[in-house]
């Protein structure tokens, strides 16, 4: 998942003050300010809020921002400084504001799409007749996840490691269900907040689109845990060590070899190709306009298959995982025994 397959994309979230029971991927897009497959959001204006008010006082606040100019780093800043700002302004106490820092794009140039082939999201949503569905990871299933995929390799696992090794494990499975036995190559690719892997580390207030990508390959046969987390946590050290210092010294050659390994991949129709990417730890629950803190704070997911969105819970130590599948896959994926060994399907906010 590159950048320039994602720059017609928005990435939106809601964050709410008051309960809401439903959390269909569908219903959310009632609260966010435009169509996200539309044609206007990848042409139209850059951000766009939109403020619901609910009857028993509740409010939802729906941000769409366009992958152009920013990536959920810059999302996140953007509304820290902005819930920072509204909230000094009720009383006199002074609060600390860190502004946005402009000039991610002396590192990575705009590139010029508008000779691209690639059909508009909307096709390629129509096209895909895929399903989102919402899986919540409690912070005592990640750590009892955690202890189970730990290995000499990989001593300690990452939470986004163990969810996303289980995750890819239960939907190469279902794959192969799918498909009568038969289990294709299957590659997992990250994208990596690539902030604090440069040397030197760059501000995390940086305007832009700062993301890299990392790769990792399973074999036929290749549906261990332990295995799957070692791979993962190859990819990201490979990453950093090929591409992500070389960015300060060279941004166009370490860019150009992450698009190399994902073309070759896109264009492998024996592959079948995971993309996810993860929103946690950054600090969209602490975003207090003057109301409180978000009760609940939510991705959506573009509809095209096999995209994996993980966020934090409330809580900020369990995961949300928001994943779009084929029909067929997500029934099959969403009955796995080991999944549901440590997810919960779609569990009602008031109670994650």
């Amino acid at each position: 998942m590159m950048q320039e397959l994602n720059l017609s994309k928005r990435e939106s979230i809601v964050p709410y003050r008051r309960f809401w029971n439903t959390t269909d991927a569908q219903m959310l897009k009632q609260f966010l300010p435009i169509e996200y497959e539309s044609k206007e959001a990848s042409t139209g204006r850059l951000l766009l809020v939109q403020v619901n008010c609910f009857e028993c006082g509740g409010m939802a606040i729906g941000l769409s921002i366009s992958h152009r100019i920013a990536d959920a780093s810059t999302l996140s800043t953007f509304i820290k400084c902005w819930a920072t700002i509204a909230f000094g302004s009720r009383d006199s106490d002074q609060v600390l504001l860190v502004l946005p820092k402009f000039g991610a794009a002396s590192m990575f140039p705009p590139i010029d799409f508008s000779n691209s082939t690639q059909p508009p999201a909307s096709e390629v949503i129509k096209a895909e007749n895929c399903i989102t569905k919402r899986f919540v990871f409690d912070a005592s299933k990640i750590t009892a996840l955690q202890s189970e995929s730990t290995s000499s390799v990989v001593p300690k696992p990452t939470r986004v490691e163990a969810v996303s090794a289980l995750i890819w494990k239960c939907a190469m499975e279902a794959s192969s269900r799918s498909k009568l036995g038969t289990q294709r190559r299957c590659v997992f690719c990250q994208d990596v907040n690539l902030r604090k892997r440069v040397v030197p580390p760059l501000p995390e207030n940086l305007v832009g689109n700062v993301v890299g990508s990392f790769t990792s390959k399973a074999e036929e046969g290749t549906i261990d845990l332990k295995d799957l987390v070692a791979k993962l946590r190859e990819g990201i050290d490979e990453l950093k060590e090929k591409y992500a210092k070389k960015l300060v010294f060279d941004s166009n050659e370490a860019w150009q070899g992450i698009k190399d390994k994902h073309s070759e991949l896109k264009n492998d129709d024996e592959m079948e190709i995971y993309s996810c990417t993860s929103w946690c730890r950054f600090p969209f629950y602490e975003a207090d306009f003057g109301w409180g803190k978000p009760l609940w704070v939510s991705v959506i997911s573009i509809a095209i298959k096999n995209i994996i969105v993980l966020m934090d819970k409330g809580d900020c130590n369990g995961i949300e995982a928001w994943l779009t599948m084929s029909q067929e896959s997500m029934a099959l994926f969403e009955s796995n025994v080991e999944l549901l060994g440590y997810a919960s399907v779609n569990p009602s906010v008031i109670t994650t």
